[in-house]
């Protein structure tokens, strides 16, 4: 979900927080599926909130975006699949393009989006690199 920086101040943090939608029978979709369940078609749909940590299952590398991320160019956009299950593609920042490797674990992070037409920042959920988890598998006896 991507948010202005005047609607953000307007609605607090809470407008960007990382969450999927649950069905009456446990499927979880993602958020921005709001009418019926991907897998059963059940039309009760709660909001769950997600821990904001992943691991990236494919990417792309963008070298000719759109007109709103012009200047952004290399940028890397993932197919994040969450510890919860269910995935969802985003932007994968602080790591170049040619060290993105498939099976990275990623965290969730509030970034600056793009830059409106009128002016207008825009911010949304972007993934890093969880140097963490990074961290603990390197101290892990082979």
């Amino acid at each position: 979900m991507t948010v202005s920086a005047i609607e953000f101040s307007r609605l607090g943090p809470p407008k960007l927080r990382l969450y999927a939608m649950r069905c009456a029978n446990g499927h979880l979709s993602p958020w921005w599926e709001h009418h019926h369940c991907y897998y059963c078609g059940s039309d009760t749909l709660v909001e769950e909130e997600l821990s904001g940590k992943g691991e990236l299952s494919n990417y792309t590398v963008v070298y000719y975006p759109p007109r709103d991320f012009l200047g952004q160019e290399p940028y890397v956009v993932g197919h994040i699949t969450m510890d919860e299950g269910v995935a969802m593609p985003a932007p994968v920042v602080g790591v170049a393009p040619e060290d993105v490797t498939v099976g990275t674990r990623v965290k969730a992070t509030l970034r600056r989006m793009k830059l409106g037409h009128e002016g207008d920042i825009y911010y949304s959920q972007k993934f890093v690199v969880d140097t963490d988890a990074a961290a603990a598998a390197e101290a892990q006896p082979s």
